[in-house]
């Protein structure tokens, strides 16, 4: 896991050293164990590794700090900061190269499949010097050229020199666990794991992107298109590739997720083998996840998926796997946040995994003290806005885990998006059994729906009643349904800066709404959060439920083995069955991550009103600050629930 960043200017324009230094170490907390460099000239397909403060020892490259060793016709640079995680030895240094250094790589992720990858490349005759998964990376593209990406299964972000087709290969994995931002003007091209790298660069323009800002104000989303808060920064999309060359830049879609939209016929026998062939693909994903040569741990909230995770795991660690008691000590340690609030604290459901898998737990409670005091620390890790405080409780769960000294942690992300595990998904799926005219299943579901949740049939149909509704608005004019913040200001407030159809997700199809929120908004935004929040503190976060075998598994089975009888997530509770305590398995309420918000507002509103006016000219030409500061200061303004859907 690390930091990357690069300068490639095809038109041969020189590289400024200094700035890919300050670039670089701009991601130091990504990477505080070593760092790395390369300066390249590419039309001589020559490369020169160079050291920098924080490189190990061993590493004896010249100092790229003392200009007088550097050639003046480097038009490329590639940088890299490194969290040890895999082959911990000076040979996992970066960039690496091929042994005729041909191809280099700056690589920010981790590989899971690299042993078994090494396996067949060295079928193929290729020479492996070290044991990174990085130079698997290296011959995988010397195999496969740009298809070596369908053999990857991880997370990953990298750019790949290609010295002999002088070009530049960047690539996301297939769900954008890993970012890549960058800057391309048509001369020189910029890249970043984390946008303040690019705002080292005077020559960024730190314009905001009113569009992106109108759909955050508008519909607390974003992560949902390649466009960021500045609006000459960019992400490379999830399961694209990019390639730049004296041609100019391209980029591909390399990766599409399909699904299968049918909502299906229950049959008993058929979900006992769905529900079978899942836990040995879930189980199978977090053996790949355990691999590592630094301490381990999991996050784990009480709720369905990060339990699973744990009492998997535990199994794996204890049992089949024999995961070196160096890593994950005598016990499995788990990390959670808690309240001593009774309803936003799930610590009785956490108890119990802690007594059933024998862990070593370890609390913290995030307060509205503690906000206040990390607010400055916690805005900087994640460079654009977040949508609730509960991004804050995660971010103590990692500072817990780092003040530990563990460096890997499993987390629950993706549960919910894969498997239909939120309460606005219940509408979605009694819309399509109305759509299809399945009354009589529609009326089963809505009665087991009553019963298992609590909420009253008129509450459980009045959202059916409500997007049957909206289903006969065109669609041309179905956007102005959605709702626009009453504080924007009269210029703003009027403008529609994207089509309406992009934000608009699927009513009457529960497959496809998942589907929806796989690849483009719900989990995008979630592990946004998860990257910068984890490696603000230089732990690596990794995702078991999102991994592309186990998604793609999920995406086929029929929407009613999802949410059955009306229990959500009944795909994954069915597969957990002897695994996870009942108490847990059969959990009828969901909290989410949520925190004590409202009462953190009040507590903090003095903190916040004087803020809130010392920046309200920035925010002028989006919101009429003078109204939101009057009603804020009179603590008239309600805040969303951290565990609702954006309104879109």
């Amino acid at each position: 896991m690390c930091g990357i960043a690069g300068i490639f200017s095809p038109a041969g324009k020189p590289v400024e050293s200094h700035l890919l230094v300050k670039m670089t170490n701009s991601l130091r907390h990504r990477g505080p164990d070593d760092e790395g460099y390369i300066l390249a000239h590419t039309a001589s397909a020559s490369a020169q590794p160079f050291r920098g403060t924080d490189t190990i020892p061993a590493i004896s490259h010249p100092d790229i700090n003392e200009r007088a060793l550097l050639g003046k016709n480097s038009n490329l640079g590639l940088g890299w900061r490194r969290l040890s995680i895999i082959d911990l030895s000076p040979t996992g240094h970066q960039p690496m190269s091929n042994a005729d250094q041909s191809i280099w790589i700056v690589f920010n992720g981790e590989i899971y499949n690299y042993i078994e990858l090494r396996k067949e490349l060295a079928a193929q005759g290729f020479v492996f010097r070290t044991q990174s998964d990085t130079e698997a990376i290296i011959h995988a593209y010397t195999a496969w050229g740009q298809d070596c990406l369908h053999h990857l299964n991880g997370m990953w972000s990298f750019a790949l020199y290609d010295a002999l087709n002088k070009r530049l290969f960047c690539a996301r994995d297939r769900f954008g666990i890993k970012p890549f931002y960058y800057y391309w003007d048509g001369t020189t091209f910029r890249f970043a794991s984390e946008i303040k790298a690019l705002l080292e660069s005077d020559e960024t323009p730190r314009r905001a992107n009113q569009a992106m800002v109108y759909d955050y104000l508008a519909h607390r989303i974003l992560d949902h298109t390649e466009q960021t808060f500045f609006e000459s920064i960019v992400q490379l999309r999830p399961g694209h590739s990019l390639q730049l060359d004296r041609s100019g830049l391209r980029t591909h879609e390399y990766y599409t997720l399909d699904y299968n939209p049918e909502l299906g016929h229950f049959d008993e026998n058929e979900a006992r083998r769905f529900a079978d062939e899942f836990r040995e693909r879930f189980t199978d994903s977090i053996r790949l996840h355990l691999r590592t040569d630094v301490t381990l741990g999991s996050c784990l909230s009480g709720g369905l998926d990060s339990s699973s995770i744990v009492c998997t795991s535990n199994q794996l660690i204890f049992g089949t796997e024999g995961v070196s008691r160096a890593i994950v000590g005598d016990r499995q340690k788990t990390f959670t946040a808690t309240s001593r609030d009774a309803r936003f604290s799930e610590e009785q459901f956490v108890q119990r995994v802690i007594q059933q898998t024998h862990a070593n737990p370890f609390f913290i409670e995030p307060t509205s003290e503690g906000l206040l005091a990390d607010l400055p620390a916690f805005v900087r890790a994640h460079d654009e806005p977040v949508i609730s405080t509960s991004m804050y409780a995660q971010w103590n769960v990692m500072k817990l885990a780092s003040q530990n000294n563990v460096k890997v942690l499993l987390d629950g992300q993706g549960g919910d998006e894969l498997l239909g595990g939120y309460r606005w998904h219940f509408p979605v799926f009694h819309g399509q059994m109305l759509k299809e005219m399945r009354l009589r299943d529609l009326y089963t579901e809505l009665r087991s729906t009553r019963d298992v949740t609590g909420l009253s049939m008129m509450n459980l149909v009045a959202p059916v009643a409500l997007k049957m509704a909206k289903s006969l608005v065109p669609q041309s004019l179905r956007g102005n349904l959605l709702d626009v913040s009453v504080y924007f200001g009269p210029d703003f407030a009027g403008k529609r800066l994207r089509s309406a159809g992009v934000l608009l997700k699927s009513d009457f199809n529960l497959q496809r709404r998942l589907w929806e929120e796989e690849t483009r908004f719900n989990m995008q935004q979630l592990l946004h959060y998860e990257d910068r929040n984890s490696m603000a503190f230089s732990i690596e976060a990794r995702v078991p439920f999102i991994e592309h075998r186990l998604i793609e598994f999920v995406m086929k089975v029929p929407a009613v083995y999802k949410i059955h009888d009306g229990w959500s997530k009944y795909l994954l509770r069915n597969a957990m069955e002897g695994l996870l305590p009942k108490e847990i398995q059969w959990r009828k309420d969901k909290m989410g991550f949520v925190t004590p918000e409202e009462s953190w507002i009040q507590n903090l509103r003095p903190h916040f009103v004087k803020l809130i006016r010392q920046e309200a000219f920035r925010s002028a030409r989006f919101a009429d600050m003078k109204k939101f500061i009057d009603q804020f200061d009179r603590g008239s303004i309600s805040l969303p629930s951290s565990d609702t859907a954006p309104p879109v």
